[in-house]
């Protein structure tokens, strides 16, 4: 699972609760969203989800990533099917 799905699927808990289990909450490797008043206020990620959101704004300054993120997106507006992020990423690496 990508870092961006795991925040689409992350757990939502307000402040108070947070506050109030913090230990038992930071166990996991899992994103947390803290709210205020329901409201999104702050992500906790793990160490190696930041290290890999690193990783990924790293590549994207990369100008032959950016050429290829481009010609991508035409191909898919003619039809084409999509190739997922992470496996451009992995292919990039490869190279």
């Amino acid at each position: 699972m990508t870092v961006a799905t795991a925040l689409l699927h992350a757990r939502h808990v307000g402040v108070r609760e947070l506050k109030e289990h913090l230990s038992q909450r930071l166990k996991g490797n899992k994103p947390i969203i803290v709210t205020e008043h329901g409201t999104p206020t702050r992500v906790i990620l793990s160490y190696q989800d930041v290290l890999e959101l690193i990783e990924i704004l790293d590549e994207l300054q990369d100008h032959g990533t950016l050429l290829a993120v481009q010609e991508g997106r035409r191909a898919i507006k003619k039809g084409a099917k999509g190739v997922p992020v992470s496996e451009l990423f992995h292919r990039i690496r490869l190279s």
